[in-house]
């Protein structure tokens, strides 16, 4: 009886191990907490009223209205989705940079990236990436980490909820995650 749990036991570890290749990235955070599909509130009770609140925007092809959410001082874009104008909103989308020199981001990814990271570091954090040409990236199926090349981008999810690293210099210069269509 023992050698037969001893066996299942190894067929069920062999088993995880090849299943290895279909493991998604876990959805990303910036310092612990915000991330997409969270409240609105929640963004207005942490970080206080946006600088500034775009016009609504009605997007056919899913029914909603989007309005981008402005904090200006902290780098931060955050698209904004509801159901109704007025109604409870939720991130839908976050991009955060330091395209200002007068603005200096403080957010930090789940796993310690932020603003001016060394471009090798994050690679070394994402073992395993494929590197692409833009023509390869194969937008139609699912992946978990590639580095577009000609975009200096590294792709952290699928086609269409993922997190994005840019570089610019050899540093991250802007960190966007949520949700994107084609």
């Amino acid at each position: 009886m023992k050698r037969l749990c001893l066996i299942v036991a190894m067929c069920v570890l062999a088993a995880r191990m090849f299943a290895q290749e279909d493991v998604v990235v876990a959805q990303d955070t910036l310092n612990h907490w915000l991330t997409y599909d969270i409240p609105g509130q929640t963004v207005i009770d942490s970080l206080g009223i946006p600088d500034l609140e775009g016009e609504f925007q009605y997007l056919e092809s899913d029914g909603n209205y989007h309005q981008n959410w402005d904090y200006f001082s902290l780098g931060l874009t955050l698209w904004m989705v509801s159901d109704t104008i007025g109604s409870p909103s939720s991130v839908e989308y976050i991009k955060i940079t330091d395209d200002d020199s007068l603005t200096t981001t403080t957010f930090v990814t789940t796993k310690g990236i932020r603003i001016g990271t060394p471009k090798k570091q994050v690679l070394d954090l994402y073992e395993a990436f494929q590197v692409l040409d833009l023509d390869d990236a194969h937008w139609d199926k699912p992946y978990d980490v590639r580095y577009i090349v000609p975009l200096d981008r590294l792709w952290i999810g699928d086609p269409y909820e993922a997190t994005i690293i840019e570089f610019y210099k050899d540093k991250v210069f802007s960190i966007e995650m949520g949700y994107f269509w084609e």
